[in-house]
């Protein structure tokens, strides 16, 4: 019979299979308790509630951003000018079409109107050229008539309406316009031609009388 052998637990042997063993058991334990866990435990979570909006003390002046948006109610007799402000005889500048360029022909068109609406002959005639031609009669003719419009005739708005201007060549263009004398209009024709750097009225027409 042999005798029995005692093993030390400092063996290599039997160690290892152990120390396996012990760090399974302590794998599967931790990986237990990541699965396996809720919110049951969690009293702050749980007794959590709404609170209400923060109050600032009285002596506080919240900001703007704090503040709600006031509206002003409406005034129901809002006060009126006295005087009222004259009606424009044209639109202002900001108003003209956008990338259009006024021809220099248009504007002494519009000059020549805001002669006639102010009585003043001198600059009514000085906007026609000397090479003018009237439709009937001689033009020496034409210009002592439309001076004595100028000065005791109806006068006419010092805006013209539906204006078009044509270009007829580089140095002659041919303008249209609806002008008003009172309840009535007439819608002429303007042919202008260029004297140097100046443009001139060379011929006259009515289209048309409204």
């Amino acid at each position: 019979m042999r005798p029995f052998r005692e093993v030390p637990w400092s063996d290599p042997m039997l160690l290892t299979p152990l120390r396996l063993l012990v760090s399974a058991l302590l794998l599967l334990s931790l990986a237990g308790c990541g699965t396996t866990r809720t919110c049951e435990g969690s009293a702050d979570y749980l007794q959590a509630v709404e609170r209400p909006p923060l109050r600032l003390p009285p002596e506080i002046t919240p900001t703007e951003r704090i503040a709600p948006l006031a509206i002003l109610p409406v005034d129901p007799n809002p006060t009126s000018l006295d005087p009222a402000p004259p009606c424009l005889d044209q639109p202002p500048a900001y108003f003209a079409r956008r990338g259009a360029v006024a021809d220099p022909a248009e504007d002494v068109v519009r000059a020549w109107a805001a002669g006639w609406a102010g009585r003043n002959p001198d600059a009514v005639l000085q906007a026609y050229s000397p090479a003018f031609e009237a439709q009937a009669g001689g033009s020496a003719e034409f210009m002592e008539q439309r001076r004595e419009q100028v000065e005791s005739g109806r006068a006419p708005a010092a805006a013209l309406e539906d204006v078009t201007v044509t270009a007829a060549g580089a140095d002659r263009r041919v303008v249209t316009f609806v002008q008003r004398f009172g309840e009535g209009a007439i819608r002429k024709e303007l042919t202008l031609a260029r004297e140097g750097s100046a443009w001139r009225i060379v011929s006259e027409r009515t289209l048309e009388v409204l």
